[in-house]
């Protein structure tokens, strides 16, 4: 009897910074990856060809055939038009009625489906990561922005017009700073890497001592979590409030969260996350609950995510194996 043909899917991660694509088995396997920046500023057309590059990079490293891919999957920042595959308008990509499932099924010459990054990063942690085995999980991830995302029941929530879960935009506070999409006050404009990044300069503006750009070959090029990690375990003075805020500022986001869903599970992702560990994951449960109903916090596990850079490529992997 014949075997089966091996069967694929492709799940991409376009953030504001950097392109990842993976090829990945049916059991959450990662085969292989490809990596680029996003270099959103050269304009969509040229992202896009980025991403089929990135896809055609982690065929070649999975090292599995081209047809054996039966779809892609990608996570992109929204809102989308999630029938179309449009960007609508992204704040921190500065694209308008972007069409990329069309563009890229075009290059790529595959199925392709897209939803919001924070659905695909939650998903990827449903599935495979520190929300296994729960059925209404909520998913924050710090990064350019905050992507978040909300499972009830097993079932990611898309909401009336498929926009559901933009979580880094509830406003915290309506005198706060402006955010990417335009208004004052998010989430986001208070706890994103762009907002820590904004509350460091600024601190040195100030004249605030700090040793956080010491050695930078491009003192304006953005901090990596790494040197952000080293800076605040050393207890830079412009590093440490302006970490701290964003782990405050989420702490009351999550607070919101188990009120408004309460998941079973909080998981909260991103690079910088990844690179500051528990410390900031405490401080940001610390504050959630203390300020929401103590039964929406009863029994509730708030942890970082377990798949680390590999959230958002697996839950993109779920979407093209039809799993959402």
């Amino acid at each position: 009897m014949k075997k089966t043909k091996k069967k694929y899917v492709v799940g991409i991660d376009l953030g504001g910074t950097k392109i990842y694509a993976a090829v990945v088995d049916a059991k959450g396997k990662i085969l292989g990856a490809g990596r680029k920046k996003t270099k959103s500023e050269q304009g969509f057309a040229t992202t896009v060809q980025r991403m089929a590059a990135c896809v055609h990079e982690a065929v070649d490293a999975a090292a599995v055939p081209y047809d054996a891919i039966q779809a892609i999957g990608v996570g992109s920042p929204g809102p989308l038009d999630l029938k179309k595959g449009i960007i609508i308008n992204t704040p921190n990509l500065k694209w308008k009625d972007a069409p990329l499932k069309k563009e890229l099924k075009k290059l790529l010459q595959k199925p392709v489906y897209v939803d919001n990054d924070g659905n695909v990063g939650v998903l990827g942690e449903f599935a495979f990561g520190a929300a296994r085995g729960a059925k209404d999980v909520v998913g924050l991830f710090v990064g350019t922005g905050i992507g978040g995302g909300v499972i009830i029941n097993g079932r990611l929530l898309h909401g009336f017009n498929e926009n559901a879960g933009e979580l880094g935009h509830i406003i915290v506070n309506p005198d706060g700073p402006v955010c990417g999409c335009g208004n004052r006050g998010c989430l986001e404009a208070f706890a994103s890497r762009t907002a820590i990044e904004r509350d460091i300069r600024q601190a040195l503006e100030s004249g605030i001592v700090s040793q956080v750009l010491e050695g930078l070959e491009n003192p304006q090029a953005l901090l990596r979590s790494k040197r952000l990690l080293d800076a605040y375990q050393a207890g830079d003075a412009a590093v440490v409030p302006a970490i701290d805020r964003s782990a405050h500022y989420l702490g009351y986001g999550v607070a919101s969260m188990l009120n408004i869903f309460n998941p079973q599970v909080v998981v909260i992702g991103g690079g910088l996350v990844e690179a500051l560990g528990e410390m900031y994951v405490q401080r940001v449960r610390e504050v959630a609950v203390a300020n929401c109903f103590p039964i929406a916090s009863r029994e509730v596990q708030i942890v970082a995510a377990s798949l680390k850079d590999d959230s958002a490529v697996l839950g993109a992997a779920m979407l093209a194996w039809g799993k959402r």
